[in-house]
């Protein structure tokens, strides 16, 4: 049975899950982001120029991110399926 109180992840100011974030990339074990679909490590330069990028276009860095990683698996299989 789940427990009706809120959970502590959800007192967290923005503030807080950065630093978490960041706390969390000097681990080894715990993925930076995860989603249903996709669990990946990030460091937190890269992740940072990701979400100034995202931010610029106006769209989610998830989303940025996956739209990247799309583009870059079907550039690579067309060179892979000329030679």
């Amino acid at each position: 049975m789940k427990s009706k109180s809120k959970s502590r992840l959800s007192s967290l100011s923005k503030d807080d899950v950065e630093a978490i974030t960041k706390l969390a990339d000097k681990k080894r074990n715990v993925p930076l982001i995860k989603s249903s679909q996709v669990n990946m490590r990030i460091d937190s330069d890269s992740l940072t120029k990701i979400k100034i990028l995202a931010k610029n276009l106006g769209v989610p860095y998830t989303t940025f991110m996956a739209k990247l990683l799309l583009e870059d698996i079907e550039r690579l299989w067309s060179i892979l399926k000329r030679t």
